[in-house]
């Protein structure tokens, strides 16, 4: 490499460094306040037969259990009497972090060491393929900020974060698709309050795993979003309201300007 080459590449290396980060998406919560004693998420499981068919590939030879979004959709609308569903579970969770016994036992270290499905508690291993689940709620932000949130996913999963008004920010992988972690391509720069969210996962054949988890301001690396982040509806009162929180902050600021 001569004189020119180095420099010019030395140069196209300072300004990839000096390159301006993607710009944070505003969102604004649904309602306003301090939220600090969340109670958890809502969920609904429902389990097919391996040899359910649905609405993507159904009509094909091979195309038995849950391909994608669309049969996820048909999954969770069947009726409990419909003789294709194994079985099916509505309860409460206090954190989204779950997996089937094969994900737990091959990859669950690698990842956080999710919990066992609650659909799958009494289950043989191998009678733990085609499920799919939903979750929604809130999200309490009590500390205003970039955040990004992201869902470990095998197969598929559909999640998305609603605040004020008809504002709405979605992430989605359709199809069969081994396991990873998939974040908001830009962050979200969220207010204290509450966000509605919904959360849509499914798994057809071997491993399966669904887990929500977010990168919060300051934060090295992903955390499960913890139960005192979930709400299974709205309360009507925060447990801070924002104009408390700036009436302290403002005595706080009165007290150090009198110290000082």
């Amino acid at each position: 490499m001569n004189l020119f080459s180095l420099r010019n590449a030395c140069s196209t290396v300072l300004l990839l460094g000096l390159a301006a980060p993607a710009q944070a998406v505003s969102l604004a919560p649904q309602f306003d306040g301090i939220y600090l004693n969340g109670d958890g998420a809502n969920s609904r499981w429902v389990q097919v037969a391996d040899d359910w068919r649905g609405s993507l590939h159904g009509d094909q030879s091979w195309g038995t259990g849950i391909w994608g979004l669309a049969d996820h959709t048909q999954v969770m609308g069947l009726p409990d009497s419909d003789p294709g569903i194994v079985q099916t579970l509505t309860t409460h969770v206090s954190q989204i972090d779950f997996a089937d016994q094969r994900f737990i036992d091959a990859w669950g270290a690698a990842w956080g060491t999710p919990q066992i499905a609650p659909i799958f508690v009494n289950a043989t291993e191998n009678s733990q393929d085609n499920w799919a689940s939903s979750f929604w709620g809130y999200i309490a932000i009590t500390t205003p900020g970039a955040y990004n949130l992201g869902v470990l996913y095998d197969d598929g999963f559909r999640f998305s974060l609603f605040g004020a008004g008809d504002s709405s920010q979605t992430i989605q992988l359709d199809g069969l698709n081994t396991r990873d972690r998939l974040g908001f391509s830009e962050d979200l720069l969220l207010s204290p309050g509450l966000y509605g969210f919904q959360l849509d996962a499914y798994e057809r054949l071997e491993a399966g795993v669904v887990q929500l988890a977010w990168h919060a301001p300051g934060a090295n690396d992903w955390e499960v979003v913890p139960q005192s982040s979930l709400y299974t509806s709205p309360i009507p009162e925060p447990s801070v309201p924002l104009l408390m929180l700036a009436g302290l902050a403002a005595v706080g600021l009165n007290i150090r300007r009198t110290r000082s």
